[in-house]
């Protein structure tokens, strides 16, 4: 069985409020056999729901180590514990209002919950998750979030190479499923660090960044719609940066980019991802009609696919250009829309500052 550890470092500093001390969990396996000058890394960037602790994130760290000689990471990164599932919820109506006299007593005296009395009523209830952010800390959906991704990143490498682990520096593979998906392109703009991105239907743009995220929850007879009110949504003023279309305005790609998309996204307008991905240099894009579902790799041709995500990767290696490709020099300046990051990498982890 593979290698595997988990370790804390010191994160990069807040861009929102400047503070330091954070701390960043990184997790990774080493292969069986050790590693060679073909071993290779890649990276998980999970999107909404899933995490660094998820089975299967897990599981592919330590099964694809072995399996294809790579060294498998992940990170927890900048506000991710906001994009899992509801743990504290309030109801938009006061109890009184919801259930009767006798229900009243019964939660009174503890001897049942709101949730097994809602269980036996055939209705919908709107709830909101009280979602405890700050500045501290908070689900941004873009530049926290990816700088966090490139730390990791550099920080693997250094470690290995403290360490002598022999790798191929210059085969770097990042997979991402929906928002984890988009967070590659935007590490692709801030660092460039990848040989190879593969996009399981990114978004164009955070949606969260202007809608409420709405979770379906059935209880029993009942169904909760579980409201996520974000404060990215006021903290983020120039929206418009993190789209796609803008962050790769201009930019000439060098990593090789790999595209799935279904027909039936709810979330992306696929024909306007796929003119995203046609006008930028190195990519493929595969676009998963209804009569593309194999059950295998992809379940349906709806966002994220259902994809079953060993199945996937192993599929979309075949594609993968194993050409060393040159480490590329990093730049100083990086433009995203209107906004200016200063990339100061003497000190060995990157360091990005805003203009």
């Amino acid at each position: 069985m593979a290698y595997s550890e988990s370790i804390k470092i010191s994160a990069h500093p807040n861009l929102y409020n400047g503070k330091s001390g954070r701390e960043l969990r990184i997790d990774f396996s080493l292969p069986t056999e050790g590693t060679n000058n073909e071993t290779g890394i890649v990276v998980f960037v999970p999107g909404f729901g899933g995490n660094i602790d998820s089975k299967v994130y897990k599981k592919m760290r330590e099964t694809f180590a072995d399996q294809y000689n790579l060294i498998t990471m992940q990170c927890d990164y900048f506000g991710s514990r906001y994009m899992q599932g509801a743990e504290n919820i309030s109801f938009k109506e006061s109890v009184n209002d919801l259930f009767s006299s006798n229900e009243l007593t019964l939660l009174a005296e503890n001897k049942t919950s709101i949730l097994e009395l809602i269980a036996n009523k055939e209705q919908i209830f709107h709830v909101t998750e009280n979602i405890q952010e700050d500045l501290d800390e908070f689900n941004d959906m873009g530049y926290m979030q990816a700088i966090d991704i490139i730390t990791a990143i550099e920080a693997l490498k250094i470690i290995l190479v403290n360490n002598n682990i022999e790798f191929n520096m210059k085969r770097l593979i990042g997979y991402g499923h929906s928002h984890g998906a988009y967070l590659l392109h935007l590490c692709n703009k801030m660092f460039e660090p990848f040989s190879f991105i593969i996009d399981n239907c990114s978004w164009i743009e955070p949606v969260y960044l202007h809608f409420d995220r709405c979770l379906f929850n059935n209880v029993g007879k009942s169904q909760l719609v579980i409201k996520f009110d974000y404060i990215a949504k006021k903290v983020i003023k120039n929206k418009g940066n993190l789209n796609l279309f803008e962050v790769y305005k201009g930019f000439d790609n060098k990593t090789q980019i790999l595209t799935f998309q279904g027909t039936d996204d709810n979330l992306v307008d696929y024909q306007k991802k796929k003119r995203l991905i046609n006008n930028i240099s190195n990519t493929e894009y595969i676009l998963v009609t209804e009569s593309d579902v194999d059950n295998i790799k992809y379940k349906s041709n709806r966002h994220g696919l259902d994809s079953d995500f060993l199945e996937l990767f192993s599929y979309a290696l075949e594609f993968e250009n194993k050409v060393s490709c040159e480490v590329m020099n990093k730049r100083k300046n990086i433009e995203i829309g209107d906004l200016e990051f200063i990339l100061d990498t003497s000190q060995g982890l990157p360091i990005f500052s805003l203009v």
